[in-house]
């Protein structure tokens, strides 16, 4: 099971999210043996849900309900309408007047008027109907013209691919039990399940797995996990939250594979079975061995073995040190960047460095003794 969705103060206001099941016991003919026998179904529930911008009504997207919200938010940022949380002041879902037994209407505010926003906006309307818009390379063309491609890292350990079936599968309750739901999930660099979500649309469990990470404020996730195939907007969506892989449990699409390689994503398919491809990105992933400080230590390992050797030499060229303790208290996005900019030149390491440490220490990283004289 995913962790409990955390609610920051960032997050938006919701006001009467739906709490729907989201699956249906249904009456059913079953046949087995040259027999039919009448029988009980649960089936995945599969409903529409309008939403509206600042009383726009922009879209109609069909989903399994539960955490709304969350796709909503997502969706919102896949789309560039919003670059975090607290970009929405709120979601207020009412009932449907031609279906009053329904909360699937979400009022959605935007902290900005979104009158430049309403004619882009509209040719999703018409992509969401017709699964078309626009094609080949000039698609992949106008995205990175908008954002660009993703930086160099980090590097993943490659055996992480091989933890993912077994963690979608418990992480897909509601898919045990009617077969008819796709998943998604976020794993951290370590392989850890961040978040996993379900809904009857690939899309649509994606955006919720983004959306609570945008709620959550949450920087540590690295792959984005998808029960199906990578189509190209499932890449767009991951290009756009800045998650550098993406793997699939089935193939990805000649598109996505076009995206993700100009776009600087690791993507790997058909992650099943103890096997996996790697189409873009295989840069990012080496064996546990093969990344600064990943080795299990041992009784005759030097004190300071976890920190990757780039960083040490930096933190000399600086002046300064850190002990073990606040090397262990910097989450896994700062050491990463203190590995990527240890590399260049001292300033911008020294400067992140301090940032880091005071922020979780309250107090600068110590400078290092002067040398003796000769």
């Amino acid at each position: 099971m995913s962790p409990p969705t955390p609610d920051p103060p960032s997050a938006p206001t919701i006001v009467r999210e739906p709490a729907r099941a989201p699956g249906l016991e249904v009456a059913i003919d079953r046949a087995a043996g040259g027999t039919t026998t009448a029988a009980r179904d649960l089936v995945a529930v599969e409903e529409p849900l309008e939403i509206r911008l600042n009383g726009w009504r922009w879209l109609v997207t069909m989903r399994t309900p539960g955490d709304d919200g969350d796709l909503i938010i997502g969706l919102l940022a896949s789309e560039g309408v919003i670059e975090r949380a607290a970009d929405v002041e709120s979601i207020v879902f009412t009932r449907h007047p031609e279906e009053p037994d329904l909360a699937n209407v979400a009022d959605v505010r935007l902290g900005r008027a979104i009158e430049d926003l309403q004619a882009r906006l509209a040719r999703h309307q018409t992509m969401a109907v017709t699964s078309c818009g626009l094609c080949g390379k000039s698609a992949v063309e106008a995205l990175l013209a908008n954002r660009p491609a993703l930086p160099p890292g980090p590097v993943l350990d490659v055996a992480l691919l091989a933890k993912i079936p077994a963690l979608l599968a418990g992480a897909q309750p509601v898919f045990r039990t009617t077969g008819g739901l796709h998943a998604a999930a976020l794993l951290d660099g370590a392989g850890t399940l961040l978040v996993a979500r379900e809904d009857v649309g690939r899309h649509n469990a994606v955006d919720k797995v983004l959306g609570w990470r945008l709620r959550a404020a949450d920087t540590s996730a690295r792959v984005l996990v998808v029960s199906g195939r990578a189509s190209f907007e499932i890449v767009q969506k991951a290009h756009a939250a800045a998650v550098p892989a993406v793997a699939a449990v089935s193939a990805p699409s000649s598109l996505a594979v076009t995206l993700a390689r100009d776009a600087n994503l690791t993507l790997a398919g058909f992650v099943r079975d103890g096997g996996y491809n790697v189409y873009t990105g295989a840069e990012r992933l080496r064996p546990a061995q093969a990344i600064p400080g990943s080795r299990v230590p041992t009784a005759t390992d030097e004190p300071l073995w976890f920190i990757p050797t780039e960083v040490r030499h930096a933190l000399d060229t600086v002046g300064r040190k850190i002990s073990l303790d606040e090397w262990r208290l910097l989450p896994l996005v700062e050491r990463e960047r203190l590995v990527a900019l240890a590399a260049g030149p001292p300033r911008p390491f020294l400067d992140a460095l301090t940032a880091a440490v005071v922020a979780r220490t309250g107090h600068p990283p110590r400078m290092l003794p002067p040398k003796a004289s000769p």
